[in-house]
């Protein structure tokens, strides 16, 4: 996950302090964290933005329903990267590229399990 991490833009790692600040103080998430609340006070005026060793100790302290609103905010992320530089490429040109392959696989067996799981209307 360090890649995904490594890449994610400012406003995502804002949002992460936000999701893991519903159910703490800016103190208790300072601590948990090992930084100071100041520090915490800084990501939410916009002066300095949470560090890859922050977002990865933020995904070490979340519980069960907070890291998965994390997941989805790294995929909402990424997707949005891909999206915004699909409009700016000849996609035609790199349909076989071996890692836009991987990707529709993993969309695709994303897709598949979607549906399995979805309920059925007859």
């Amino acid at each position: 996950m360090e890649k995904a991490i490594h890449n994610l833009g400012k406003d995502a790692r804002l949002h992460i302090i936000h999701i893991l600040l519903q159910n703490r103080s800016k103190k208790e998430l300072a601590d948990e964290l090992g930084i100071t609340p100041a520090a915490i006070t800084k990501y939410l005026k916009g002066i300095t933005h949470p560090s890859d060793e922050i977002i990865e100790k933020c995904i070490e302290v979340a519980k069960e329903d907070e890291y998965y609103e994390i997941i989805k905010i790294i995929i909402s992320d990424i997707t949005e990267a891909l999206i915004e530089l699909s409009r700016e490429i000849d996609i035609e040109k790199i349909v076989e590229n071996e890692n836009v392959q991987k990707l529709k696989k993993l969309l695709d067996t994303a897709f598949d399990k979607m549906l399995s799981t979805s309920p059925s209307f007859v």
